[in-house]
Parts: C-alpha cells; structure tokens; sequence
C-alpha cells in the first residue's frame, strides 16, 4: 500500500492476510495477485519491479510470526542501539550544523519543529502532497498564481514574499542572490554572523517570518 499505491489501488486484495494471497505449489510458496481490471502500459514496469521484489520474499507457513528489529544486526530490540542508529542519522543529517543553530533560536516548540520540517522539505505543501498521490485540483502558488506551490518558491521566489528578503538585505549586509533550497537560505542567514543579542534577534526573525507566510 504504501510502497506501490498505484498497484495498491488497482488491487482486489486490499483487505486480504498474506496467507490469502498465494498458496504452496510443489512444496513452493507462489503469489495469487489480483488485479480488478488489465494494467496500463505504465504500471506494467511497477509490476515487474514488485513482482521481483516479492519473489525474493520466502513463505514459511510452519513458523510463528515475529517482530524483527532492522536496527541491529541481533535483531533485538534496545534502548542503546536505538540511541545509536538515531545519533548516527542525526550527524548525518547536522553536518552543516542547521540543526544545532536551529534548536537554540528562542521561539514557541512548535515554531522551531515548524522550521525543522522547512529545512527538511517535510511541509504538506502542494508539490510533496501531489507525490503522495493527494489529489490537488490547483496545485499553484496561493500568492501569485505563476508557480507550482514547493517550499523553495512559496517561501524565499515568490514575487509576492521576495521583497521581504530583499528589505532583510539592508539589516544583513548580505550581498548577492538568495539561495532558493530552504536549508541553504536559512545557513545564509544564520551562520558567520557576530554573536551576540541581534543575532539570535535575526534568528528568531527568519522563522518567524517563514512561520507567518505558512500560516497565511
């Protein structure tokens, strides 16, 4: 369902255990897949991947199901190697340090985990919702009508909000362009400035100000 809705759509099998969805033919387990209607030419290399992928998935029906932790080469379960495998993706993910700089701005929680979800590109906006196959009738900008509504556009291009960011030139001593990625344009902002109350002041300010476009 999650992986391939599309097939998942099609599917008369949607509510069915795996037991109901093949069965042992000469001592082999073999899939049953039911479709409600033929597949179109550009589901058919859907299938096939899915099909591979299933084939490679062994049925033992004399075994008892059980819950498998992926996090640890044992299989089992702990706090530590949670900890572990959730540091490591957090070091990967701050190496720019956007993360480190972003937690300390003194804003609300839910403006910070607001600005966490901008700088990761997980906002619901009209693009990331149209790749999760949500059907959008008007999938432009709200502002000015001229773009497909992302994060990169609705918040730092878009001719309605960008005099924002060229006022905010003046307070900065930035010179240039904008970057338009948002976690590039927040590390534009926020790194190799003076320390210091004005700082944490202009922190504060560039989230706040994306919070507030959101919100309208």
């Amino acid at each position: 369902m999650l992986k391939y809705p599309i097939l998942y759509s099609i599917s008369y099998q949607q509510q069915q255990s795996i037991q109901q969805m093949g069965g042992i033919t000469s001592a082999r387990w073999e899939w049953n897949f039911q479709w409600r209607r033929p597949l179109f030419d550009a589901e058919i290399d859907l299938a096939t991947k899915f099909l591979e992928e299933m084939d490679g998935i062994i049925i033992y029906l004399d075994c008892v199901d059980s819950w498998t932790w992926k996090g640890d080469s044992s299989g089992v379960y702990t706090v530590g190697n949670v900890y572990t495998m959730l540091m490591g993706v957090y070091t990967d993910e701050n190496q720019d340090g956007a993360f480190s700089v972003l937690w300390k701005v003194k804003v609300s929680s839910k403006v910070s985990f607001f600005g966490w979800r901008l700088l990761r590109d997980r906002l619901p906006t009209k693009v990331n919702l149209r790749k999760r196959h949500v059907e959008i009738n008007d999938p432009m900008c709200p502002f000015c009508k001229s773009s497909e509504e992302d994060a990169a556009h609705l918040f730092f291009s878009c001719s309605k909000i960008l005099p924002l960011w060229w006022e905010a030139l003046s307070w900065t001593n930035i010179s240039g362009t904008f970057f338009q990625c948002p976690r590039q344009h927040f590390l534009q902002h926020a790194l190799g400035k003076t320390s210091g109350v004005w700082f944490q002041r202009w922190q504060c300010w560039w989230i706040s100000l994306t919070w507030n476009i959101w919100q309208h």
